[in-house]
């Protein structure tokens, strides 16, 4: 790979840049290069301006410029929450957690916008540990809830998120009883506490869990995310198979996940849901690290974390495989948007809750391709909710876009015009290729937690994340 310089030579690195707070110390090195003071033995140097830094952020893992906006989006993985940062306005960066992020966006390694940038989802590196709270007001949750692998991907709207159904505090207890989403619809007034009894409906009415307006439970320990189209998102699934004690033995793969239409904020229907499983997509979760993943000219690159290398995959291609069919006796929709069944209490003649072991066992004994089940041997991954379609693909075309040698660690990936970004979190090193696989330059940030990575939509400006400083940092790539 080359250094940074202009077509002048030293130039660049001389050049005076505007910036919000520019660190000296955080300067790129580069492994080669001339000298502003004329001595080849010493590196150049590209300055690094610091965006925003501090208490804001806690432990910083992804970010993502929200379309048609000059919004930056960061993931928290420290405590379960967002920050936006206008990059319009300097010092207006806020952070956003929702009431129930302990389960909703608990440990989020990576964000993805629809094309609109009215819809975002984040994938979850957890498996529903929920911060080790204890429940107290309902203690069932305590053994079937928690610790449970009942994890994967949320959809948000970005004008909602962390303010409707805010009806508890971040880490306080849980009023719902039940071991999923949809509590009991059928609790007498005299079991109701008073606070949540309509008597307009003459049933006991729960309140809302925050703001989210879906959520999908096949993807634990997920550590990227991409959008697909519509409420379809790629997301990498750090989980794998399961043994019989439900602890994930991997190895981790690639999955498509479609919501469909969403349940609207709080609610806990899942059953129009989609799910698709690149089973034999090789990926190996790096505990703590995430992984990009981005969509360029019909591919989806990856970044396979444990095994040091960026992969790419065509999603349509390889051999699919109906695993269960719709729990409905109808076919799934696909691609669908915009608000849909609030909760399995108002499916009539329903399965009932769609999250509970037994209805989903039932669902799978009833509708599954009981041969493929077999033939998928120890790839076998049973559902942990009821969907309305659960397949794999197996043998999808597939290559490594970067020698195993090159990376030690690549965590965030970021696509530009006639290149694409990769983050080295074991060098704190960003490199760039062009398309067609030449390195282009590699930036030494001088950081220790480089995670994700953010390109704007002129070409200008490459943002990345350090999780060690707790801080967002800008490359001029002009």
């Amino acid at each position: 790979m080359r250094t940074i310089r202009s077509d002048d030579g030293c130039s660049r690195s001389r050049r005076t840049r505007a910036a919000i707070g520019a660190i000296p110390a955080a300067a790129l090195l580069l492994a080669a290069g001339c000298s502003t003071a004329g001595s080849s033995n010493e590196p150049d140097t590209v300055r690094v301006e610091s965006v925003a830094a501090g208490d804001i952020f806690d432990a910083p893992h992804s970010l993502t410029v929200r379309p048609g906006t000059s919004e930056l989006w960061v993931t928290n993985s420290g405590n379960d929450s967002l920050t936006v940062v206008d990059l319009a306005e300097p010092g207006s960066a806020r952070q956003l957690r929702d009431g129930y992020g302990e389960h909703f966006t608990a440990r989020p390694s990576g964000i993805a916008f629809d094309e609109d940038g009215d819809f975002f989802a984040v994938s979850n590196n957890s498996n529903n540990e929920v911060r080790d709270i204890e429940f107290v007001l309902n203690p069932e949750r305590n053994s079937h809830f928690k610790g449970n692998n009942f994890m994967g991907p949320t959809l948000f709207s970005a004008e909602t998120f962390a303010l409707a159904g805010q009806n508890k505090q971040y880490l306080d207890d849980w009023p719902q009883p039940g071991i999923s989403h949809d509590p009991p619809d059928d609790v007498p007034r005299h079991q109701c506490p008073a606070e949540y009894w309509s008597d307009s409906t003459a049933r006991c009415v729960w309140p809302r869990q925050g703001s989210h307006l879906d959520m999908l439970h096949g993807n634990p320990l997920s550590t990227g995310i991409t959008h697909d189209h519509a409420n379809a998102y790629f997301v990498l699934d750090g989980c794998g198979a399961r043994d019989d004690t439900n602890t994930c033995r991997g190895p981790g793969h690639v999955a498509r996940v479609d919501f469909n239409r969403d349940h609207q904020e709080g609610n806990g229907f899942h059953g129009d849901a989609v799910t698709t499983r690149y089973v034999d997509l090789p990926y190996e979760r790096v505990d703590g690290v995430p992984s990009g993943m981005f969509l360029h000219d019909g591919w989806v690159y990856y970044s396979d974390t444990g095994a040091g290398v960026v992969r790419r995959f065509r999603p349509d291609s390889g051999r699919y495989e109906l695993m269960v069919d719709n729990w409905n006796d109808s076919p799934a929709g696909h691609g669908e948007q915009g608000p849909g069944v609030i909760d399995w209490s108002h499916i009539e003649n329903g399965p009932g809750d769609g999250d509970d072991p037994e209805t989903v066992a039932a669902w799978v004994e009833r509708r599954g391709n009981h041969a493929a089940i077999a033939g998928a041997g120890d790839r076998w991954i049973r559902p942990m909710e009821t969907l309305s379609e659960y397949s794999y693909v197996w043998e999808a075309t597939r290559e490594d876009v970067t020698a195993p040698d090159v990376i030690g660690r690549p965590a965030g990936l970021a696509a530009g015009g006639d290149s694409w970004f990769v983050s080295d979190h074991s060098s704190g090193r960003i490199l760039e290729f062009a398309w067609d696989g030449t390195p282009r330059r590699v930036f030494e940030t001088g950081r220790s937690g480089v995670t994700g990575l953010a390109t704007t939509s002129d070409g200008q400006s490459l943002y990345f994340a350090d999780s060690e400083s707790d801080g967002i940092y800008r490359i001029d790539l002009t």
